[in-house]
């Protein structure tokens, strides 16, 4: 799909920049422009309320900037519907509420009515980008009897957690799976329940969400999470390249394909804070 400001003809998707974003609709005619919310102007923010499919006339649509439409190739042109049922389409969604600036926008809008699928380039351009930023966020604890197991764990993991017959182990193990939802949340936006944990064969734990290790001493857990492999050690072996924390003095080994990028997070009633250069020598 190429995007040109050439002669709009009905059932035409067409966009307009504004700012570092594109607002897109279904071109009837100058007089009946339908899209998703209003263009995302200061003005329309003002003074528009619930988001929904509306129509508009050209002026309206475009701002003032030039209007884009949509060449599309020939196996597009395929899978395309009617330029008359794309309106038709558009049309009956009129007054139809629900948008979602990530997940249903008017550029997922103009895809249904002319493929019948649900997409957004924008969408997908974040998403990319997402998946290519290097994250290597560990994140330490103390060590306290004060943590209730996370309730989002499998339980399967709880019944394990449970059969521990040593007191200090379990305390670690605990703090471990706190730790591991703190993570998922802050680095991942993800819920642990949903982030997909499961055991192998080998009795390991692992995510299909993103990739974690863990560790502990008597005194401090710390669990790294990334989207590579990635090792945490903090009972290091001598020659290991690592960071030690202080107070208390713990040496942390992290290795991986983003190690270099690893951020240090101290722990403490569920908050994370970012530690400095101060905390590591």
């Amino acid at each position: 799909m190429k995007w040109e400001p050439k002669e709009c003809h009905p059932g035409d998707m067409i966009r307009v920049r504004l700012g570092a974003l594109y607002h897109y609709g279904i071109f009837v005619s100058e007089n009946e422009i339908i899209q998703f919310g209003l263009p995302p102007t200061a003005e329309n923010r003002a003074a528009e309320g619930e988001v929904v499919v509306l129509a508009t006339n050209i002026d309206v649509f475009s701002c003032g900037c030039i209007i884009e439409t949509a060449c599309l190739e020939r196996g597009e042109l395929k899978k395309r519907f009617p330029p008359e049922e794309t309106i038709r389409k558009a049309r009956s969604r009129l007054g139809e509420g629900g948008y979602d600036l990530i997940h249903h926008n008017c550029e997922h809008f103009v895809n249904e009515c002319i493929f019948g699928i649900s997409r957004c380039s924008q969408e997908e351009e974040v998403r990319k980008r997402w998946a290519n930023q290097r994250i290597c966020d560990v994140y330490l604890s103390a060590v306290t009897d004060a943590h209730a197991i996370p309730d989002t764990l499998p339980e399967k993991l709880l019944r394990e957690i449970q059969a521990f017959r040593q007191e200090e182990e379990r305390r670690r193990v605990i703090t471990c799976w706190r730790l591991m939802s703190i993570a998922a949340e802050r680095s991942f936006h993800t819920d642990l329940s949903k982030a997909g944990l499961k055991r192998k064969l080998s009795g390991k734990w692992v995510c299909s969400s993103f990739h974690f290790s863990m560790s502990s001493t008597g005194s401090v857990a710390a669990v790294a999470v990334s989207n590579e492999a990635v090792i945490l050690r903090t009972d290091t072996p001598d020659g290991d390249v690592v960071k030690t924390l202080r107070e208390p003095e713990i040496p942390v080994s992290i290795s991986g394909k983003n190690a270099a990028a690893a951020r240090y997070f101290w722990v403490e009633n569920d908050f994370a804070a970012l530690l400095g250069k101060k905390r590591f020598m």
